[in-house]
């Protein structure tokens, strides 16, 4: 083979190893022994999967938002998956991408866990969700000085049609949904908005989702319900 065509095999070779490496997806097991999930936290990219894997005693993985549940308790051995990719995040969008979960049986012994996914998207966080209150809804990993869009629905987590000034977006909120303000991010590429919660939400559900405008991307959704 001339070296001017082994260089480019060579060279192609190494990109498409790059590719599948960049794409590549991994698998974590989670060990539910006596009145602990080991490891408690984990932390993974979009796509890969989470085995949950009853080693001893009765248990169950119960999501402490309603977003996913492994069903009654069981005793070992027993197995509960979840893949956490584009589609299962739209479907059961979690605040700051953090899946928080419980063992029903032993939550008060302290056995809970929590899978954090990096998806390369902005991030929503939504904290002080009280009635009466002010929330802040706080997008990090913005472009810096970008305008940041807040909508929420009352209804679920859709799939919906946005419209936006980035043009119509698929997001996940379910119609109707209503449009907040918008914050603009600082130099780090956060930006935070403050709304006030009305005195009456107390227990109501809501999902929230952001948008840079900037570089038209989607943050995670958020599953909140008032408290």
């Amino acid at each position: 083979m001339p070296v001017s065509r082994l260089s480019l095999f060579i060279s192609a070779t190494l990109l498409l190893l790059g590719a599948s490496r960049a794409t590549a997806q991994s698998t974590y097991t989670v060990d539910l022994v006596g009145t602990s999930f080991s490891p408690a936290s984990l932390t993974i990219d979009e796509g890969d999967t989470v085995i949950w894997n009853w080693v001893s005693g009765l248990h169950n993985v119960n999501s402490v938002d309603g977003l996913f549940l492994s069903g009654a308790p069981v005793t070992a051995p027993n197995t509960y998956s979840i893949t956490f990719d584009t589609a299962f995040l739209a479907a059961a969008p979690a605040n700051g991408n953090v899946y928080s979960y419980q063992c029903d049986v032993h939550v008060g012994f302290g056995m809970t866990g929590a899978v954090t996914v990096l998806t390369g998207n902005p991030v929503l966080t939504v904290t002080g969700l009280v009635a009466g209150s002010t929330a802040s809804l706080t997008v990090t990993d913005c472009l810096p000085f970008a305008r940041v869009g807040y909508a929420y629905s009352l209804v679920g987590p859709g799939p919906g049609l946005a419209s936006t000034p980035c043009g119509p977006v698929t997001v996940s909120l379910s119609a109707p949904f209503s449009y907040l303000s918008y914050a603009i991010a600082d130099a780090s590429g956060t930006a935070v908005l403050n709304v006030p919660v009305p005195a009456g939400a107390a227990n109501v559900a809501v999902w929230i989702q952001a948008m840079d405008l900037l570089a038209c991307e989607l943050s995670n959704g958020a599953t909140m319900v008032v408290g």
